[in-house]
């Protein structure tokens, strides 16, 4: 990932379907998210289950990067 951009930099990565590719349609290929997210910063990684549990991961980590943004530096 660029260094340069002083946003939240993350990596997402989606659990694979392919096991269950037999049975699975659009529309539950769409709800199934689960996966990782890894902070590219920090390092950080957590797993997630759904689309709100990745939002909310997100969020937060979002509020972290504007509070270090705020710090005054030394």
């Amino acid at each position: 990932m660029a260094k340069e951009t002083k946003g939240l930099k993350v990596t997402v990565n989606l659990f694979s379907l392919d096991r269950w590719k037999a049975d699975s349609t659009a529309e539950s290929a769409r709800l199934w998210i689960k996966g990782t997210v890894t902070n590219a910063e920090s390092k950080e990684q957590k797993v997630f289950n759904d689309a709100g549990e990745l939002i909310t991961i997100l969020g937060r980590w979002n509020r972290d990067k504007l509070k270090s943004l705020k710090k005054p530096k030394p």
